[in-house]
């Protein structure tokens, strides 16, 4: 199935092609290869996700009159059970990283208790669900060679229409963008309020630059502080009989790798189980295997904890860890400092830790890169939802607040607004 949506913006009018499931055109010249290098932008990434049997992936193909100017990742959940970050009606109003209600003050909470328990547990009558987004908690679009961040604002402005215009051609009861962050996030936000959507913050990309050239260098440019949390760390690990090893390429995705996975899963509560994890590292080391990079955690021969990253030019982006019970006390030294001292020594400017435990990743020298999200759901109940969104958009804003890295606010939650419900005409 191929289709075809239009919206027209002040510069000129977009044209969107919603391609057949698994469709992924190759890149050409619709690739972010003139910003710095993101793995989620890679095509090898798509099919990655493509393989995913918890969501449906189409491709958006944007063009400028004849021209393709982006792709986008939509990723399609036909009902509950798909991965809670890319799941938009669970992702409303389910206490995770990127809900923290216990933030909220006693009136808020009392009335963030009272919204979720009216909410049916399975929000079936919001599926099927569109997200627009990508594995790695980032929104998956990639633009074309030599297009100005301007140009690049313009069609990120364009998407909030043009997804709900796919949405509707799928058939789909509610409709989301994920993980948008500066620069594009304000002319997201005034497209995405003009059509219904309602603004969340989801959290903070973690990103370690590096600016030293030796280990050695970047530990004397630590503040007296963080110097002495990272001895104190790193002399733990290895008096606990550690050393790390680094291995790359599609064997660096072992069966010890597998189980320590299963284990991590099992021990966080998060889908998984051996034959699930198995299929999915069997897919990243079939598309995408050639930029792992794993570093282990090993005592007398045998890895106890990992941590696999995925290597896209001078930058890492982490992808999940995994420890044995026996490794305990090992995460912190060898994903931070460990990683942090493997990159200097390869060729590393970046490293990228996602969302979550932001307090960890801000005293350990991290940036906190804000990440927006915009939901639209129908009636009935699309009200709840609304409400929901802004006490989960309360409750990051103060963890930030607290961690010493405030995110600046949109237009759309700093102003009185209404959007409309979704599906409703303007």
């Amino acid at each position: 199935m191929t289709s075809t949506s239009t919206v027209t913006l002040a510069d000129g009018p977009y044209t969107a092609r919603l391609l057949a499931p698994g469709h992924h055109p190759a890149q050409g010249d619709a690739t972010g290869g003139d910003a710095p290098e993101l793995i989620w932008d890679d095509n090898r990434w798509l099919r990655f996700t493509a393989r995913t049997d918890l969501h449906e992936t189409h491709c958006l193909q944007v063009l400028e009159g004849e021209r393709p100017v982006a792709l986008a990742t939509l990723l399609l959940t036909r009902r509950p059970g798909g991965l809670l970050f890319y799941d938009a009606p669970r992702l409303a109003g389910t206490a995770s990283p990127m809900a923290e209600p216990e933030l909220l003050d006693p009136a808020e909470r009392e009335h963030w208790d009272r919204l979720t328990a009216a909410l049916p547990a399975d929000r079936a009558g919001h599926y099927p669900s569109l997200a627009l987004a990508t594995f790695g908690n980032h929104h998956g679009v990639s633009h074309a060679r030599g297009r100005s961040p301007q140009q690049r604002r313009a069609v990120m402005a364009a998407l909030p229409a043009l997804v709900r215009q796919a949405a509707t051609q799928l058939g789909c009861s509610s409709a989301a963008l994920l993980y948008v962050g500066e620069p594009e996030a304000d002319a997201v936000d005034t497209a995405a309020d003009r059509v219904g959507y309602r603004a969340a913050l989801l959290g903070a990309d973690a990103v370690h630059e590096l600016t030293a050239d030796s280990w050695e260098q970047y530990v004397a440019g630590l503040s007296s502080r963080r110097r002495r949390g990272l001895r104190k760390e790193v002399a733990e690990y290895e008096r606990g009989g550690f050393r790390t090893v680094a291995t790359g390429g599609p064997a660096a995705l072992d069966d010890t790798v597998i189980d320590l996975q299963v284990a991590h899963r099992e021990k966080y509560g998060l889908p998984g189980g051996l034959d699930r994890v198995r299929r999915d590292f069997d897919a990243l080391r079939e598309e995408i295997g050639e930029s792992c990079v794993v570093l282990g955690a090993v005592r007398e021969g045998r890895m106890l904890g990992f941590a696999l990253y995925l290597r896209a030019g001078d930058a890492l982006f982490l992808r999940t860890v995994g420890f044995a019970p026996e490794a305990a006390g090992c995460y912190l030294a060898l994903t931070y400092h460990e990683t942090s001292r493997w990159a200097l020594e390869n060729g590393i400017r970046r490293i990228h830790y996602g969302l979550a435990t932001y307090e960890a990743k801000f005293q350990r020298g991290c940036r906190l890169q804000p990440r927006w999200g915009w939901f639209a759901f129908q009636e009935p109940g699309a009200e709840a939802y609304r409400e929901v969104l802004d006490l989960q958009s309360r409750s990051i804003e103060r963890r930030l607040e607290r961690v010493g890295a405030p995110a600046p606010p949109l237009t759309s939650r700093t102003s009185p607004s209404s959007p409309m419900p979704y599906g409703a005409a303007r």
